[in-house]
């Protein structure tokens, strides 16, 4: 071997000693037991599909924080908190639906007055919100057809006039054996057609209730048919008007109707003539009053039916458009696990009571039925005679979610 050879022999030799070298410092060990563990820590949150499931852990935990969790709680402490506590027992309850509500006019006492005919407004001397009694002038209209029916009125009775003079001299005359039977029986004849036509022509202006007289004036004062206020007027002196557009609407406001939302689920417990109680900002206490109709449909948007209740409105305290609220009473029941309804609270979409132990208080899911404000129905959960916290409840739900906020840390 040459020299040179030699050297290219040693140069590969370190080369490949550099490659071995940088491989093993780029792949360090790992202990085995030090793996192991790893592995088992990672396939500890995973199922057999390869989902981690440490969400769920800490989700049953939350789960569990409804029954399992406990309050403690000295009776210094619940004295200075405020708890009072009471026992479950049986009461009589009258269940109560508490319903939305708003006030309305009384639709059957309202009145929606139209011109007898085209015309020019004249005047209006009453605005939006102005009582009115009944006959009091409200709209003054130039109309040409109210000027012709008058004319042809004044026709129809002169040709009456003249009918019934013609019809007495005729029989006058046929008692004198002057004249012939048939001008007799033409005269009677004629009578009653004029009689007819007169008839109709006064009838006409009855039927629109406008005065019949005044010649052939083309003037016609429309007055209100009943006593209330203006709720609607649509119209100003000047406008063209006619007969198919209102002029201007009047609602007898002494009674009205307070209109609530019922969900379908509930539609089967409300029915005519129950008992109700409406809450109103403008009453200083609650009116009672009863159903009086209950809608076959429901709202195509709200999918709730009406209930309506019919209330007098004296001082007209009561005003349409305000919102009040209704509690439709329903008969009273003996039911033999009760609470205090302040004392029901929600957590995690779970109906639950605050129970007295030893130690404090310990949250008890239960399932809760009919109630009347002030008294709740206590399904399953709770016996009769358990202890539990009456009042101030909210407090211990709130130290719940302390603790549920530190269970997540």
């Amino acid at each position: 071997m040459t020299r040179k050879q030699t050297l290219l022999v040693a140069l590969m030799c370190v080369i490949g000693a550099i490659l071995a070298a940088l491989m093993l410092w780029r792949q360090p060990a790992v202990p085995a037991a030090q793996g192991d563990e790893a592995h088992e820590s990672h396939e500890s949150h995973e199922d057999s599909h390869g989902h981690d499931d440490r969400h769920d852990t800490a989700g049953e935990g939350k789960a569990q924080t409804v029954q399992g969790s406990a309050i403690a709680m000295t009776d210094a402490q619940i004295k200075t908190n405020g708890l009072a506590t009471d026992s479950a027992g049986p009461a009589m309850i009258q269940e109560r639906l508490h319903l939305p509500a708003q006030v309305k006019v009384n639709a059957e006492r309202t009145v929606a007055l139209a011109a007898p005919a085209g015309g020019i407004v004249q005047s209006v001397p009453v605005s939006v919100g102005t009582p009115v009694r009944k006959g009091q002038p409200l709209v003054v209209i130039q109309s040409p057809a109210v000027a012709q029916w008058r004319a042809d009125y004044g026709s129809a009775q002169q040709r009456l006039k003249l009918a019934r003079t013609t019809y007495q001299r005729e029989k006058t005359l046929w008692e004198e054996r002057i004249s012939a039977r048939q001008d007799l029986d033409a005269a009677e004849g004629a009578l009653t057609e004029a009689e007819f036509n007169a008839r109709a022509a006064g009838q006409r202006f009855a039927a629109l209730g406008i005065a019949a007289g005044g010649g052939v004036s083309s003037s016609v004062t429309i007055r209100a048919p009943l006593a209330g206020v203006v709720v609607e007027k649509p119209v100003v002196a000047g406008q063209a008007v006619d007969e198919t557009r209102p002029l201007m609407t009047i609602a007898d406001l002494s009674q009205v109707w307070v209109e609530a939302a019922v969900p379908a689920d509930s539609l089967a417990r409300v029915i005519n003539g129950m008992p109700a109680r409406v809450s109103v900002n403008a009453a200083p206490k609650p009116l009672d009053g009863m159903v009086s109709f209950v809608g076959p449909i429901l709202g195509e948007a709200t999918r709730m039916a009406t209930a309506r209740v019919t209330l007098p409105n004296p001082g007209l305290h009561l005003r349409p458009g305000m919102l009040a609220t209704v509690d439709l009473l329903g008969p009273p029941a003996g039911v033999p696990v009760t609470v205090a309804s302040n004392a029901v609270q929600t957590i995690h979409e779970r109906s639950v009571v605050f129970v007295r132990t030893a130690a404090g208080f310990r949250p008890v899911a239960v399932t809760i039925g009919r109630s009347d404000g002030k008294r709740t129905e206590i399904l399953t959960g709770l016996a009769a005679g358990t202890n539990y916290a009456a009042g101030n409840s909210f407090l211990l739900k709130a130290d719940l979610g302390k603790l549920d906020a530190e269970h997540e840390d």
